[in-house]
């Protein structure tokens, strides 16, 4: 860990001495009694935790109650004294993460103070003192229930209402989870009570943490308190492990390889090897009290550590490419031995000599352009000349190499001052790296090794918090936490030097110079050349991009007689610094083109003689800082109305301010603002001597016919409905209002039934408001008109560019409803637990949410169905076609403008049942079953909506992530002990485990679609396509399926001409599937708390094909027949068997 990095950690430690995140502290409850069932009143009830010593005390009331308010997750003992009665021990009192645990009734003795009874805490119980609908991932199943990537986020599958749509190979940031219905950006994940969200999504996580780091995960599921916010979707809490009173740790080393795989159904089918697959994964942690030998901690009661590292050192082959590049004749201009796919010459074509062959294919020396050659010099050379193997079609191959190792950190400190005053502080670091140039994260659309760099984004999340205890019944907890991840490109100075225009000699002028500082090469492509090789800057080199956050927050928990009152508060602010891609560098098309009368019939001696089709270059690049703060409090009492009842009931109020960008550079299209006298003129068609050329109506001025659509010159506003952020006093910068104060209740009950803590009846109700997200809202304004405008020179030259004036095109921009609705989730729950003795809970419930003002996205500027059928819209200067689809937008001067709007609404029903047994004698597990029903309008905040249908018959279905039925079986087992005698016996056949995670799941809805083997005109609309017409239920009985044949496509139609077709939103559901991963463990005892273990890891243990793709989309000929053979195919399947082998040390 770098010294400054430590240097901020103990500042954080420092700050919070004296003074945020969400808690993750707990309740225990119980009552203590005498045994004719009197209360006792004045017992004094010791709760101590194992692993540190630390001790708090408190007295039963008069009902003969305690609790313990702001309880550290962990392990405990609690202990009963009262004079006349025994002394009373419970041990094994496991404390997850916000929870209130309920001890029950504990029964003293009579008898002598001096005598004791110590009994062992249920390892099962059932909740009868809260409300919330909960899952706790135990340390023994971090530690031991098998994840292919190691991704903690991957062990919330285990859980009902979860359904988990991520295939993770190594650990990652993102997650793809939806919890009871609720959209994938709207789980809230803390690390210790610190938000990890990152703002531009809402489903990436600032930093990443190593499994062997964490000793639990909780996840709130539906309807909890008042306490916990931020998001409809679960909470879920990441609780990393602490150091103890002894020294702790283990070191691991885990690997994956192609060698242990099995192939893929496909690879088989076709006769392909197992690609290649290489996984190393490497760490260690240890964790203990910090001592000074007789000066400090010499009870080993105070200070202690945790520290983990792991490490992953990945390298990914890239898929082998084969492109054309141009040859070293051409690079000087000689076409003479070009050929195409039949081997014929390639004719090259001289613009000024009308048009006919340069003689010899060569272009002469005076005339080869030296900034178009020197473009051409800056790709490889050809290394694949054998066109009996290539066929003429590429004469170049490459495999590329990316390394993208990861690695994660984390420090943990607790600091026991007193019994009154506890600090503890978290430091987590995390490196995700992408070195290459093509397939990173910032790599673009390059397709061969231009520019090598390292996609740098590394994250740091300090977190600190002191909990002072006033009395035994007043508790007060202070969170901070701060979080920085930057993402940068890092790349060498010889890989940048070659991408300089000084360096190629590359010496045409930009328009706009000023938003390429550095001088990088432009970008350049080469349409009709077999397979070509690019020129491509990213839009955002250098990348520099930071995401900062800051939380506060601050707790305090007091208990009345019955009563458990907390109230608290929650500040944030998000800082958010990023390049936005532009074309800052320019691009040339140097592609052929019929229509440019310049072109010489190739795109490479295009570029030989420095003539293109088209150039476009951004006016200026914009860096945006995008600011948000969140404010959040809550009150919530927790009264325990009689031995029997419980009520959870609090409200949160929460003020979610809009996003906005620190320098005003957004801009976005407001419907209200546009006007028809405003919208510029369209370059409109005519036919003059049999020659289709462009027109402006106004003037009368031609243009060349390739400008057809674009924006008139000198014409009307070409932002025409834009507005600016702060330009317009009547538009907030943020361009939503600020709705205010959220009201969000939660009340929810616990019921013990018979009074026993074996039958709980409980339910509860919660409103729950979602946060912005950045991607969603305001990133998409960082480039519109007129903050950048993009205008492209058509048919000139590079000698030329400099003068040359460029044209503006209809663009697609985006808009957003200014009223900012706050997406609100209402989720309710009815459940019904109990005890069914073997250390099991049974739990089966019903859960449900309806959501409301959710966002979704339509196109304001679709044009009507018919419109291409109208006779006025038709082409004049094209006889049979209708005109140009900018000429029949509704708003003239604009592409598509989606508006995003908070209008979408969905609904999610389920009966969820879970049997779960801590562990106990050996065995963990958890078994669940969820059958579900979720369906809405749009499944994700930019999905887009029918603006010419009614959204009800269109878009209303079975959301993308509903899954009818999920079971998950999981758990650990300790193998049972064989009495062997011979100490090489016992080695072996003793000390195993199993582990395995078994998953049976309905497959997603699918909608059927369609294409033509040549163009079809359904609808009469170039924006909006008619779905695909049915003649019947396509969906035939599982029994009749077969590989080739998933659904019966016969009932597949074309839909007629002027029809919009009569299919709904889906039409079948997918292939489920069901996989086994298994693990086997043996444990290999070296001393007294010394031991090695091996691992073998399999998924998908019995390689069972499980497909998961169908083809789903008829192809029709001109005349109505489905010509795609493959259709109603399965096409893809999920992973065939992956084994992973482990060796792990413990200490």
């Amino acid at each position: 860990m770098p010294t400054t990095n430590l240097i901020r950690f103990m500042m954080l430690l420092a700050l919070c001495c004296w003074a945020g995140a969400q808690t993750i502290t707990s309740s225990v409850t119980g009552t203590v009694q005498d045994p004719g069932g009197l209360a006792v009143t004045g017992a004094e009830v010791t709760l101590r935790q194992t692993a540190t010593g630390a001790i708090r005390k408190t007295f039963t009331n008069t009902l003969g109650d305690f609790v313990f308010g702001s309880v550290t997750p962990g392990d405990y003992s609690v202990v009963v004294t009262m004079t006349g009665f025994k002394t009373v021990e419970k041990t094994g009192v496991r404390v997850s993460a916000s929870e209130t645990l309920p001890l029950g009734r504990i029964v003293l003795e009579v008898g002598q103070v001096t005598e004791s009874i110590t009994i062992s805490a249920a390892a099962a119980q059932v909740q009868t003192a809260s409300a919330e609908r909960a899952g706790t991932i135990s340390s023994t199943q971090v530690d031991s229930v098998l994840i292919r990537g190691r991704n903690v986020m991957s062990l919330l599958q285990l859980l009902p209402g979860v359904v988990d749509l991520g295939e993770d190979e190594s650990i990652s940031r993102s997650w793809n989870l939806n919890v009871n219905g609720n959209r994938r950006n709207t789980s809230s994940v803390t690390l210790d009570g610190m938000s990890l969200n990152a703002i531009g999504n809402n489903f990436n996580s600032t930093v990443s943490v190593s499994q062997d780091a964490v000793a639990e995960v909780k996840v709130l599921l539906s309807n909890y308190q008042a306490e916990f916010g931020r998001m409809s979707g679960a909470n879920i809490q990441i609780i990393t492990k602490s150091g103890t009173r002894e020294f702790h740790g283990l070191a691991s080393y885990f690997k994956r390889h192609e060698q242990f795989n099995a192939n893929n159904f496909f690879n088989n089918m076709l006769g392909q090897p197992k690609p290649r697959y290489r996984y190393n994964t490497w760490n260690y942690n240890a964790g203990g009290p910090i001592t000074i030998p007789k000066v400090f901690n010499r009870n080993r009661e105070k200070l202690f550590f945790f520290w983990s590292q792991e490490f992953w050192p990945i390298k990914v082959n890239r898929p082998i490419a084969q492109l054309t590049v141009p040859t070293e004749l051409e690079r000087r201009g000689d076409f003479s031995q070009s050929l195409d796919l039949n081997n014929r010459q390639i004719v090259v074509r001289d613009p000024v000599n009308n048009r006919n062959p340069f003689p010899g294919n060569v272009i002469p020396a005076n005339r080869v352009d030296p900034n178009g050659a020197s473009l051409l010099r800056v790709f490889p050379q050809p290394n694949f000349l054998d066109r009996t193997i290539s066929a003429g079609r590429y004469n170049y191959v490459f495999n590329a190499i990316n390394e993208t190792p990861q690695r994660t950190d984390t420090l943990k400190l607790d600091y026991n001052l007193n019994a009154n005053n506890i600090i503890s502080g978290n430091y987590t670091y995390y490196s995700d790296q992408q070195e290459g140039a093509i397939g990173i994260a910032s790599s673009g659309a390059t397709n061969w090794e231009q520019l090598r760099k390292r996609f740098d984004n590394r994250g740091w999340a300090y977190l600190g918090r002191y909990q002072r205890i006033f009395s035994p019944t007043l508790v007060n907890e202070f969170n901070m936490g701060f979080v920085r991840r930057p993402a940068n490109d890092v790349v060498s100075n010889e890989e940048l030097t070659r991408n300089l225009r000084s360096t190629i000699g590359f010496r045409t002028p930009q328009l706009n110079p000023a938003s390429n500082p550095l001088g990088v090469i432009p970008n350049a492509t080469f349409g009709g050349v077999s397979q070509p090789a690019n020129l491509v800057i990213e839009g955002r080199f250098p990348l520099v991009s930071t995401h900062d956050s800051m939380s506060v927050s601050n707790n305090i928990t007091k208990t009345l007689r019955a009563h458990t009152v907390k109230a608290g508060l929650y500040w944030d602010r998000i800082w958010r610094n990023s390049d936005n891609a532009v074309v800052f560098n320019g691009e040339f098309n140097f592609g052929t083109n019929v229509n440019n009368p310049l072109d010489t019939g190739y795109a490479y001696s295009n570029a030989a003689l420095g003539v293109f089709n088209s150039y476009t270059e951004a006016s200026r690049r914009p860096f945006a800082y995008f600011r948000v703060s969140n404010l959040e409090w809550f009150a919530q009492d927790n009264w325990k109305v009689s031995r029997r009842l419980t009520l959870d009931y609090g409200m949160r109020m929460a003020i979610v301010y809009p996003l906005f960008e620190r320098e005003n550079n957004v801009s976005g299209f407001f419907p209200a603002r546009w006007t028809a006298a405003a919208a510029p003129r369209l370059i409109e068609p005519v036919r003059i001597n049999n020659v289709r050329q462009g027109i402006d109506r106004a003037t009368g001025i031609l243009y060349p016919v390739n400008l057809i659509g674009a924006l008139a010159p000198n014409s009307g506003n070409p932002a025409n409905g834009m507005v600016v952020a702060s330009a317009d006093s009547s538009v907030p910068r943020s361009f939503l209002k600020n709705r205010g104060v959220q009201w969000a209740p939660r009340i929810g009950f616990a019921w013990d039934v018979f009074g026993n803590s074996k039958t709980a009846v409980r339910g509860g109700f919660g409103m729950f408001y979602n946060r912005q997200n950045l991607d969603a809202v305001l990133n998409p304004f960082t480039t519109a008109p007129p903050i950048v405008q993009t205008p492209v020179i058509n048919f000139s030259t590079l000698e030329g560019l400099a003068t040359s004036s460029g044209v503006l095109f209809p663009q697609a921009v985006v808009g957003i409803d200014g009223e900012g609705k706050i997406p609100t989730v209402m989720n309710y729950s009815l459940s019904v637990q109990q005890n069914i003795g073997f250390d099991t809970i049974l739990d089966v419930g019903y859960v449900g949410n309806l959501g409301r003002n959710l966002m979704w996205q339509r196109n304001l500027n679709a044009i009507p169905f018919g419109a291409n059928f109208l006779p006025q819209n038709q082409d004049p200067s094209a006889p049979g076609s209708p005109l140009p689809q900018a000429l029949l937008r509704p708003l003239r001067g604009y592409n598509n403008i989606n508006f995003r709007e908070w209008a979408s609404s969905s609904n999610y029903h389920s009966l969820q049942v879970q049997a779960n047994r801590r562990f106990s004698h050996g065995l963990q597990f958890i078994a669940s079953w969820t059958w579900s029903k979720s369906m809405d309008f749009n499944s994700t905040d930019t999905d887009a909506v029918s603006p010419l249908v009614d959204v009800r018959v269109w878009n209303y279905g079975l959301s993308a992530f509903d899954r009818t039925h999920v079971v998950k079986l999981s758990g650990v087992w300790d193998l049972p002990k064989a009495p062997l005698q011979n100490r090489i016996a016992k080695q072996v056949v003793n000390g195993w485990q199993a582990s395995g995670i078994v998953t049976f799941s309905s497959g997603a809805p699918l909608g059927l679609g369609y294409s033509t083997t040549v163009p079809i005109d359904i609808t009469g609309s170039p924006t909006d396509g008619a779905r695909i017409t049915l003649a019947g239920e396509p969906t035939i009985p599982k029994g009749e399926r077969t590989r080739l044949r998933y659904f019966d496509t016969s009932v597949v139609r074309l839909p007629a001409v002027g029809t919009i077709g009569n299919a709904a939103r889906t039409n079948i559901r997918g292939p489920g599937f069901n996989n086994w991963d298994l693990a086997l463990f043996k444990n290999f005892p070296i001393r007294e708390a010394l031991r090695c273990q091996f691992r073998w890891e399999t998924y998908n243990t019995w390689n069972h094909s499980q497909f998961n793709g169908v083809d789903t989309t008829a192809r029709f000929d001109p005349q109505g027949n489905q010509v795609n053979n493959r259709l109603g195919e399965l096409i893809s399947a999920r992973p065939a068997r992956i084994m992973q082998f482990a060796l792990r040390f413990y200490f």
